[in-house]
């Protein structure tokens, strides 16, 4: 008996305890998106190219879906500090178009998060 009751208040303690931290510091807040688009050549949607946006020093990346499709999502202090303007590009790191299109970077100018932006890749220079 004297055990059980030990071991429904160890239980209770524990989830106060849990119950305390989430109303002392609140949710987390784990972002939200950054930017999203569509990855193109001609006009037509690429799948599995690798997208990253380079926002200060750190790269944060994601593969293209179905259509070219592709959206990324960021930490709130990098949702910030893109407010400033970043760097996205896209490469066909997994040889999907033979070799039809190369690295693409484009410049997203300062503004508001999130951002859109539809990426034209580049064809090889002969």
């Amino acid at each position: 008996m004297k055990k059980s009751i030990l071991r429904l208040l160890r239980v209770a303690l524990s989830a106060g305890g849990t119950f305390f931290i989430a109303c002392a510091y609140g949710p987390v807040d784990e972002g939200g998106p950054l930017v999203s688009g569509r990855v193109l050549h001609n006009g037509t949607g690429l799948t599995d190219l690798n997208v990253c946006a380079t926002v200060g020093e750190i790269d944060y990346c994601v593969r293209s879906q179905a259509g070219g499709a592709y959206d990324l999502l960021a930490l709130p202090e990098v949702l910030q500090t893109a407010t400033s303007g970043f760097t996205l590009c896209a490469e066909d790191d997994l040889g999907v178009t033979a070799g039809a299109v190369v690295k693409t970077c484009e410049t997203v100018p300062a503004g508001p998060t999130p951002f859109t932006m539809d990426l034209e890749m580049d064809e090889p220079q002969l």
